[in-house]
């Protein structure tokens, strides 16, 4: 198939959730921007500041104090910024994500500071863990990424995880965020010092709703040698019903609602909102 016959296929709209011909996550030519952007709150998908982690940290201590749920496991915890803090609070900690260059980055800062951290590299669709947690974490909004029948294996995956019991944090996309999700077609040629690559390259973007409070991002970058990448940014969009109702099926209670994992309260119209899990 021809370069231009390549791209016209990718052009087209995909089927809701069909991945593109590479996961931006694990694209070692995106090692750095993904690394980078868990420190730079300003970059798509980055990580919230510092003094929002320790919020967040501080939310945790007082929903699942360290004395009686010691043991938490933080599902897409990136470089550790929070399996870090909550290692310093005393819990016992392990982080999973399938980033390499952000758990090697993890294991160095646990090593610096003589933290007994364990850190896994991998799909947590594919977690095999068994009764074994007081609470889980799945924060950034990880969850609404995920086609359904990819959220059903991680909540399985979760819940065979948790002792009874036990705890989920998680974080989501509301109905209000998708009814702002401003569709868009454009196309830019792209300099070589830009954030997703450093060889220049033009770089065709959609924005697109679907229905049932599904949404697309979708770059297609085109470079000078013929070679196209295609990344796929999903997004599920939930009311608070439709959230009870998922989590319900997979055998959790939906304890409370926040406006965001720091524990602020919740207030309507948010783009996201907060979740507390409990299985039962």
């Amino acid at each position: 198939m021809t370069t231009i016959k390549k791209l016209l296929e990718l052009a087209k709209n995909p089927e809701p959730f069909e991945e593109g011909t590479q996961e931006v996550w694990l694209d070692p030519d995106r090692a750095e921007l993904v690394l980078k952007s868990h420190f730079d709150e300003n970059i798509p998908g980055g990580s919230k500041g510092s003094s929002f982690v320790d919020e967040t940290v501080n939310f945790i201590t007082k929903i699942a104090p360290v004395e009686c749920n010691n043991k938490i496991i933080d599902l897409g915890c990136g470089p550790g910024l929070y399996s870090q803090k909550l290692a310093l609070k005393g819990y016992n900690v392990t982080g999973v994500d399938y980033n390499k260059k952000s758990i090697e980055y993890a294991i160095s800062e646990a090593d610096k500071l003589n933290l007994q951290i364990d850190y896994k590299i991998e799909d947590i669709t594919d977690l095999e863990i068994e009764s074994e947690f007081d609470a889980a974490l799945l924060i950034y909004q990880i969850y609404g990424v995920f086609s359904p029948a990819n959220r059903r294996k991680i909540l399985n995956n979760i819940y065979r995880a948790l002792k009874p019991g036990g705890l989920v944090l998680l974080d989501v996309l509301s109905e209000k965020s998708y009814e702002k999700f401003e569709q868009n077609l454009m196309w830019f040629l792209s300099k070589k010092d830009s954030l997703i690559s450093d060889k220049e390259h033009l770089t065709l973007y959609a924005a697109i709703k679907y229905p049932d409070n599904v949404t697309l991002a979708k770059n297609v970058l085109v470079f000078d040698d013929g070679k196209l990448v295609n990344y796929n940014y999903w997004n599920q969009h939930f009311s608070i019903e439709d959230l009870e109702i998922e989590v319900n099926e997979a055998g959790f209670n939906l304890e409370k609602v926040y406006a965001d994992v720091n524990g602020e309260e919740y207030e309507n119209n948010r783009e996201f909102f907060a979740a507390v899990l409990k299985k039962k």
